[in-house]
């Protein structure tokens, strides 16, 4: 049973799944290894325009398997003490700036527990849902080490605040879909068993744009995250909204709102 499966809706969606489910799909080095795999398939496919990231069974991701911690195979071969450590942390930790540096957006589906590098993970994504069992934690303070890790002291102050980040992070309590919902960790709650497919409904919505706008909107959205200034965002806007826009998908979209039809975009062939 891989690791990581990668199942098709159509030609034009993705759902990547975690695919340990006895163990919550927490993270193996196997399970890094195929998820980099994965992503690096996705990346090259140019017709699969969005992608949903999931967990196999009761749970979304239960963070790094404690029991397979020692198991790097290859990646730390020949290294020792803080060196092998050092390539190993930079392995799982650059599982999140793979996720933005995909062309696909990608939509978290948050079923059942997500710890340590489960709600890592579901922050490197650029939409999160949960379902109404999901549970988060940050966890990275309780097991010994720091509690920033994985990339949650950057993205989770961006997202909620440094206040409130504070608290999740210094004190790693669980906190449920609800209040996930209410901190804005999520924008969308949803009952069990409409995760999925309202993650696959959301996914088909974003296959109606125009596919190069998609992916200029996540290159620009991540990207003016660390703006120096106003004016530098402005000129990467400007930028992106010329490459877009020499298609002639705007004057696409205008036909198509007049004539009361879907927009044939240039890349849909």
């Amino acid at each position: 049973m891989a690791d990581v499966e990668i199942e098709r809706h159509g030609e034009a969606v993705a759902a990547l799944r975690l695919n340990r489910p006895r163990v919550l799909n927490a993270l193996s080095w196997g399970l890094v290894r195929a998820l980099h795999e994965a992503l690096d398939e996705l990346q090259a496919d140019n017709r699969c325009r969005v992608v949903v990231l999931t967990g196999s069974g009761r749970g979304f991701c239960a963070g790094l398997d404690l029991r397979d911690q020692d198991n790097t195979g290859e990646l730390t071969e020949g290294a020792r003490g803080p060196r092998a450590g050092m390539l190993a942390q930079e392995y799982i930790a650059g599982l999140i700036p793979h996720l933005r540096r995909i062309q696909q957006p990608l939509i978290a589906a948050i079923n059942g527990p997500a710890y340590g590098g489960g709600p890592a993970l579901a922050l490197g994504c650029d939409i999160r849902i949960a379902a109404e069992s999901a549970q988060l934690c940050v966890q990275f303070i309780r097991v010994g080490v720091s509690g920033c890790d994985i990339g949650v002291s950057y993205l989770l102050p961006k997202l909620i605040g440094a206040s409130l980040a504070h608290d999740l992070i210094l004190t790693g309590r669980p906190f449920d879909a609800r209040e996930a919902l209410e901190l804005g960790v999520v924008t969308r709650l949803v009952p069990d068993e409409e995760l999925l497919p309202s993650a696959l409904r959301l996914a088909e919505e974003l296959c109606e744009l125009n596919p190069f706008g998609l992916v200029m909107t996540k290159e620009a959205m991540w990207a003016n995250l660390d703006a120096p200034s106003l004016e530098a965002a402005i000129q990467l806007e400007n930028r992106n909204q010329i490459l877009v826009g020499s298609q002639g998908s705007t004057r696409e979209a205008a036909a198509a709102f007049f004539e009361k039809r879907k927009p044939r975009w240039a890349e849909e062939g």
